[in-house]
C-alpha cells in the first residue's frame, strides 16, 4: 500500500536511494524494522558514557519505487515510542535522586548553623574559672575554696582489697569484699592494733563500698594516724591498700607515638613529669590511660586522661597546658564521667548489688526485673516517659546527669 501525498505526487529519490536522514540523540541497539536498514554513522561518547548520536539512513527497497510504506513507518514509530518512555523514566530517577541530595543538603545546612550557634556559646562563656568549679558545675565560689582538700569527712579512710574469685575455695584469712560488717570491723581493729604506729588510732565505724571498706575514726588524729602509717594494711592482707582522691584532667589531641602505655606507662608518666618540671611544682601524677574503647585503634593522636594527687596540680595544668616532645598542647579540660545508673531500679546514685529500691524494667517501666518483661509489650523510658527503653541516646531528658571524679 502506497502513501499518497497531502500535496500531490511523493518526492524523487536521489540517486543513491536515499529517502531520509533521521538523527537521535541516546538511542542504543535500536531494533530494525521489517524494511529498514540501519547504518551506525557516528557514536559520540560523553563523559558520562550514557549518551551517543547515532545517524541513520532509511532506504526503500527497490520495489517500492521510491515510497515508504505505512507498515514502516509505524514500527519506526513503535521504537521511537518506546525510546521515548525509557528517556522519561530515566528523568524521573534523576529528578527523584535530586530531590533527596536537596534535603540531605538543608540537613547538613541545619546542622552547619547548630554548630555555629554552639561556638558562639562557647566563645562567649565566661573564662577563668577554677578547676573545682568546671569540674562539677558549681556556682562560681570562693577561689580559695578550689585549694581546700575534698574529703567528705576527714576522720573517714577508704581501703579497697583484692576481688576473690568466684570458683576460690581456699581459706582466705585476710580481708574480703562483702564481709558482714562486725567480721570486717574486727579484722581492721585487729590490724590496727598489730602495729606500733597505728596501735593507738580508734575506729567508731565501719562501712562497706563496692571495692573494700570505709573506716571512721573518732578524731582527725586517729585518721592521719592510719593514713600516713600503712604498714596495718599487710596484716589484713588480699593486696588491700588505701584509696586516695585523684585529680583527672583530659588532654586532647596528644601525640600517641610518644607513649606506650601498654608496656611503658611508668616511662610515660615520668616524661610528662620531666618535661612539664612538675615535681619542681610538688605535683604527682598518679595514673595516666587513652580515653578509647577497648576494641578501638589508636590514631596519630588521641584524649588522655592524667591523674593528679592534688586539685592544685590538675587546675595548674588545665590552666597552662602541657609540653609533650617540644610540642605545645592547650586543649585541656578537667575529667568527667557520667553517674553510673542502677539497673535494677533505674535510678542513679547507686548500683544493682546495693539497691533497695523497688525493681523497675529497663524496657517498659513496670515492676518486674527487664529479664522478665512479657514479649510484645512496647518501650517506655523510666526518666521522661517516651516511646523508646530507659537509657536510650535518644533520651534528652534532664535526669541523666554527669558528675566530675
Amino acid at each position: 500500500m502506497v502513501v499518497p501525498s497531502a500535496r500531490g505526487a511523493a518526492p524523487q529519490q536521489n540517486a543513491s536511494g536515499v529517502a531520509k536522514l533521521f538523527t537521535f540523540k541516546g538511542i542504543e541497539n535500536l531494533p530494525p524494522s521489517e524494511s529498514t536498514r540501519r547504518k551506525k554513522r557516528l557514536r559520540n561518547r560523553t563523559s558520562l558514557g550514557d549518551d551517543a548520536t547515532e545517524i541513520f539512513e532509511t532506504t526503500a527497497p527497490k520495489e517500492s519505487n521510491g515510497r515508504v510504506t505505512t507498515q514502516e513507518l509505524r514500527h519506526l514509530i513503535e521504537d521511537l515510542t518506546e525510546v521515548i518512555n525509557d528517556q522519561s523514566n530515566v528523568i524521573r530517577e534523576i529528578k527523584a535522586d535530586q530531590q533527596v541530595l536537596k534535603t540531605q543538603n538543608v540537613e547538613l545546612q541545619e546542622q552547619v548553623q547548630s554548630l555555629r550557634e554552639q561556638l558562639e556559646t562557647i566563645s562567649t562563656r565566661t573564662p577563668a574559672r577554677t578547676w573545682a568549679e568546671v569540674a562539677t558545675d558549681a556556682d562560681r565560689q570562693d577561689p580559695t575554696e578550689s585549694t581546700k582538700r575534698p574529703w567528705k569527712e576527714p576522720n573517714c579512710v577508704r581501703i579497697s582489697t583484692r576481688r576473690t574469685p568466684e570458683n576460690d575455695d581456699s581459706e582466705n584469712s585476710g580481708l574480703q569484699r562483702y564481709l558482714p560488717t562486725d567480721m570486717a570491723n574486727a579484722k581492721i581493729r585487729s590490724a590496727l592494733l598489730s602495729a606500733d604506729t597505728t596501735k593507738d588510732a580508734q575506729v567508731a565505724g565501719i562501712g562497706t563500698t563496692k571495692t573494700g571498706y570505709m573506716s571512721r575514726f573518732r578524731d582527725a588524729q586517729s585518721a592521719e594516724m592510719a593514713r600516713n602509717n600503712t604498714t596495718w594494711l599487710e596484716e589484713l592482707g588480699n593486696e588491700t591498700k588505701l584509696v586516695k582522691p585523684r585529680f583527672g584532667i583530659v588532654v586532647h589531641r596528644m601525640p600517641t607515638e610518644d607513649f606506650d602505655l601498654d608496656r611503658e606507662k611508668k616511662q610515660g608518666i615520668e616524661k610528662i613529669m620531666i618535661e612539664n618540671e612538675l615535681e619542681e611544682k610538688g605535683f604527682e601524677i598518679t595514673d595516666i590511660a587513652w580515653l578509647r574503647k577497648k576494641d578501638r585503634p589508636l590514631g596519630r593522636s588521641a584524649s588522655m586522661g592524667i591523674w593528679f594527687n592534688t586539685p592544685e596540680a590538675a587546675e595548674w595544668t588545665r590552666k597552662e597546658g602541657l609540653l609533650v616532645g617540644q610540642r605545645y598542647i592547650g586543649s585541656v579540660e578537667p575529667y568527667k564521667v557520667e553517674k553510673k545508673r542502677c539497673y535494677r531500679c533505674q535510678g542513679f546514685g547507686h548500683l544493682a548489688w546495693s539497691c533497695n529500691e523497688q525493681v523497675k524494667c529497663g524496657h517498659c517501666s513496670g515492676q518486674h526485673d527487664r529479664r522478665h518483661c512479657p514479649p510484645g509489650i512496647g518501650p517506655k523510658c523510666a526518666d521522661c516517659n517516651g516511646d523508646h527503653p530507659t537509657g536510650d541516646r535518644r533520651c534528652r531528658t534532664a535526669q541523666n546527669p554527669s558528675s566530675s571524679q
